[in-house]
């Protein structure tokens, strides 16, 4: 394998981040037509299935303190009382962001760090609390597959280039592409599973790189399809935007009601949690058209 050095310097990482100057923000603040704000993430619910691979534990949330406490006698103090919980969370288990030591191929990951940088306190290069967040113009396109379609259904580049050049926006440096595939819908209708899922081949890739995309998002687990239609990778789109050429994928979008919205551009948000050697991070994603 050649190891695609970063762009930005061999000591660089956080990638395509570099991308979304301020040119790429107020561009984004631009695309503002009504100010009508839609949030992008799925509800977080303990004791329903999520649509996450099961290689990640359940999401689990208690409750440290609640009324029933206060009904048992204990009192409240200072004139208040008040209620807290804790949740537990896979940073990969809701909507989120993947960071770029998320994936590696032949002990690297991106800007060819080694996988050895990575260990059981966490990542210590390229670890989510690197990401900044990202505010920048949002690009949508809805490739839902066809009535009839035979699923899992591959989204190719001709198939992608087509759908953006439709919009008629012109992508520019830091823009951020989201895709609905209709997978989220499947999975919701109980037609799904996180290992077959409709999604980019991994000849999108190089369209996407020309341009300059900061992330891809998709309501699915992983942006690309599932299985992967390259007979010596599981997740080629992974291996060639995350870790060769440090554009983020972020999954489980719910795009449900952006595409009833009908704007192909809009201004977009996301900030991850700071976690110190995250490899990952649920993330509230926002449209505001």
């Amino acid at each position: 394998m050649t190891v695609a050095r970063s762009n930005w310097g061999d000591a660089d990482e956080i990638g395509a981040r570099n991308l979304v100057d301020g040119a790429a923000t107020l561009r984004g603040v631009a695309a503002v037509q009504s100010g009508q704000v839609i949030p992008l993430a799925l509800l977080i619910e303990p004791g329903k299935p999520a649509p996450a691979a099961d290689i990640r534990p359940p999401i689990q949330h208690f409750m440290t303190r609640d009324g029933g406490d206060y009904a048992a006698g204990l009192p409240e103090r200072f004139g208040f009382g008040f209620t807290d919980d804790v949740i537990i969370l896979p940073t990969h288990g809701t909507t989120h962001i993947d960071a770029l030591s998320h994936v590696l191929c032949s002990g690297k990951i991106y800007n060819g760090y080694s996988s050895d940088t990575i260990t059981s306190k966490g990542a210590h290069r390229c670890g989510i609390e690197k990401l900044d967040p990202i505010v920048t113009r949002g690009l949508f396109v809805d490739l839902v597959p066809p009535e009839g379609t035979q699923l899992p259904h591959a989204i190719t580049s001709e198939m992608l280039q087509a759908a953006v050049q439709s919009t008629g926006v012109v992508p520019e440096p830091g823009d951020a592409l989201l895709v609905r595939t209709g997978w989220l819908q499947q999975w919701r209708e109980g037609n799904a599973t996180p290992y077959s899922t409709t999604g980019l081949h991994h000849d999108c890739a190089d369209w996407i790189i020309e341009q300059g995309f900061v992330m891809v998002a998709a309501d699915n687990v992983a942006v690309e399809v599932l299985p992967s239609h390259d007979p010596d990778c599981a997740v080629p789109l992974h291996i060639r935007l995350i870790q060769e050429n440090g554009i983020y994928l972020a999954e489980l979008f719910d795009l449900e009601k952006l595409a009833m919205a009908g704007q192909a551009s809009f201004q977009f948000m996301i900030a991850p949690l700071r976690i110190k050697g995250g490899v990952g991070s649920p993330i509230t994603p926002v449209a505001i058209l």
